[in-house]
């Protein structure tokens, strides 16, 4: 018998009722960062197919379960609880699947068994788990830890972390070679392509570029191409001109030619760009990605799921002499699409699936796309020849939902929405990663100045933490809001349904809980002692971070404003979630918490009081990582 693993503290039981549905009952809620109230929907984020395509499984994110797929019959055949926030599910065998739980920091094997799914195994890796992929002969997994910026290489076999290997800042996609020789990881922070070498663990080679919300890499079938979606980030402020060039954000399809890869090490190879938005109806949110070469191999298929505008694009690209290839250009590339490739029905369409399309996998033995529809809280299946929908099976059961659920599901389809800005170019999500911040600075002019860019302040709880920007000049949040879509997003007129709405979706968004809290030896030493710290006099900190959030209503003059500022004074942010952010304060120009402590907001800069010493530094910042 297997033990039973950390998460059964919660009660748990499991109907399985005549027409096939699993509904999972009687969960005793665990501290999580997703709004209680959408645990009534499944919020599938992620999909993998098994058994020859006879079955899919699904990675709920909201309701912390993975649901079962019987693709003949087109139901779900059972739903079972995995840990909280379950954000990515791949095959391991014929007959099993492994999924990543983000904020319980596991990694959770299950077997499919007469039509059921079972745990057999349960691994915990801490630091926020995100992405996860298996080798070739399936000996071995690989799992991105975003939160300490490492790869875990896992025994598949024995269930043990063999190592881990430092890849860089927020890593989040993995996939592996179809030899199994070389690793592919989509850092989100600093925007960059890692690539590693399987046998000596070592990385071989990285390639940056400028963007945010780096999607998961694909290997070719032949493995010497590597695809990946990604959001450029221009760096202009919101006005109707800015934003129609694509000098705000864009959605881009990277290539990196791995023939063109240095051995050596840092920084070879070229990597392509090919920019996905049309003239006057762009692309948002782009994540999941497929990639099929084709019995002849004289083509490439392509499909880019778009949640933000609740689509899924093809992109054919030709492959040997005399075809046209997609007009990959430099990195950065052109801002809108080349408006042949855009008119060519054969080459480039899009289909609208609704919702919220996410993770998307390949059935080779009937042709079809399986999609992960987040908001439509359903498995899509499109058919590759004729590029339309054949197929939905609805995860959640059906019936009524609460009225708590439905108007905090209303709110969080708006901040999904990228048809909420002009001409679609990006959501609330975009900048505001599931509810945070993100890895640059935006000059979206909420502060009444221009060329003043700072980072995305998080959202969580929103409605405790006024006064509300930067500069905490803003002290009415539903207007707050409404500015946010019709200025900074230059999008329609909210109702006064929609602001009610998006407010009590954010108003339940908690912090996320800290991986770095199940520290112990020599750091939670460190974390004790930075906690008393914190709550010194000597430090200064309470004085504008109090409270569980660490915030609070008074705004502070610190010692941080500059002469293109409008407002002399700040408005504290919140501690909670800290561990997450990767750029500190306004501006975005301290790299590490430490960098912040031993420098511009230090006790000494910012009220007046003695600087830390080096161990003091390094002691806060651990408590301040638990936050």
């Amino acid at each position: 018998m297997i033990p039973a693993p950390p998460w059964v503290r919660h009660v748990v039981t499991v109907l399985i009722l005549a027409n096939g549905w699993g509904v999972a009952s009687a969960i005793e809620p665990a501290a999580r960062s997703t709004p209680a109230a959408l645990a009534e929907f499944r919020s599938p984020i992620d999909v993998a197919l098994v058994g020859e395509g006879r079955w899919a499984v699904t990675a709920n994110a909201t309701s912390d379960t993975a649901s079962l797929i019987d693709r003949r019959a087109a139901c779900v055949a059972d739903e079972r609880p995995v840990g909280r926030r379950p954000v990515a599910v791949t095959a391991a065998g014929l007959h099993g699947v492994l999924v990543v739980a983000a904020e319980e920091g596991d990694l959770v094997r299950l077997d499919i068994e007469a039509g059921r799914l079972v745990e057999t195994g349960r691994l915990h890796l801490g630091y926020e788990p995100r992405g996860v992929a298996v080798a070739p002969d399936g000996s071995q997994a690989f799992v991105t830890l975003s939160m300490s910026g490492g790869l875990a290489v896992v025994d598949l076999d024995r269930l043990r972390l063999l190592t881990v290997i430092d890849v860089g800042r927020l890593p989040r996609g993995v996939a592996v070679s179809p030899d199994g020789r070389a690793l592919a990881v989509s850092c989100a922070a600093g925007a960059e392509i890692v690539l590693v070498d399987v046998g000596t663990r070592e990385i071989r080679s990285r390639h940056s570029f400028h963007g945010i919300n780096v999607g998961p890499p694909v290997f070719t079938a032949a493995g010497g191409t590597l695809f990946f979606p990604w959001t450029y980030e221009a760096g202009s402020h919101p006005s109707k001109g800015n934003i129609r060039r694509g000098w705000v954000t864009g959605s881009r399809l990277g290539r990196l030619d791995l023939a063109d890869a240095s051995d050596s090490g840092v920084s070879g190879g070229q990597l392509r760009g090919l920019t996905l938005d049309v003239a006057g109806a762009a692309v948002g949110d782009v994540t999941g990605l497929l990639v099929d070469e084709g019995p002849d191999g004289t083509r490439r298929d392509i499909l880019v799921t778009a949640g933000g505008t609740h689509e899924l694009l093809w992109l054919t690209d030709a492959v040997g002499e005399d075809r046209e290839p997609l007009p990959f250009t430099q990195i950065s590339g052109s801002e809108v699409m080349d408006r042949k490739l855009a008119a060519d029905q054969a080459r480039f369409r899009r289909l609208e699936l609704g919702g919220r399309p996410q993770g998307i996998r390949f059935s080779s033995a009937d042709r079809r796309a399986v999609v992960a529809n987040y908001l439509l809280d359903s498995v899509q299946e499109i058919d590759l020849d004729t590029f339309e929908v054949v197929g939905s099976v609805p995860l959640s059961p059906p019936g009524p939902r609460s009225a708590e659920a439905e108007l905090v599901r209303h709110g969080e389809t708006i901040f999904l929405d990228a048809r909420r800005s002009l001409d679609q170019w990006y959501s609330c999500h975009t900048c505001h990663f599931e509810g945070g911040g993100n890895t640059v600075t935006f000059d979206t002019l909420n502060d009444g100045s221009a060329g003043t860019p700072k980072t995305a302040l998080p959202l969580y709880r929103l409605a405790d933490t006024g006064p509300w920007t930067w500069h905490g000049w803003q002290d009415d949040l539903r207007a707050s809001l409404r500015n946010s879509l019709v200025e900074t997003m230059q999008g329609p007129e909210p109702s006064a349904a929609d602001i009610e709405s998006l407010l009590a979706y954010l108003a339940r968004l908690e912090p996320p809980p800290s991986p770095f809290r199940e520290a112990d030896g020599d750091t939670a030493a460190a974390i004790e002692r930075g906690a008393a710290l914190f709550h010194a006099e000597r430090t200064g900190c309470t004085v504008c971070h109090a409270g569980p959030l660490g915030t609070a209503p008074q705004n502070h003059d610190v010692g941080l404003g500059a002469a293109g500022d409008r407002y002399p004074t700040f408005s504290p942010p919140m501690l909670a979630g800290l561990y997450r952010k990767t750029i500190f304060l306004h501006h975005g120009r301290s790299r590490s918490l430490e960098a912040v402590l031993a420098g511009p907001h230090g006790p000494d800069r910012s009220v007046g009081l003695d600087p830390l010493t080096a161990e003091e530094v390094r002691d806060l910042a651990a408590y301040l990582r638990t936050r």
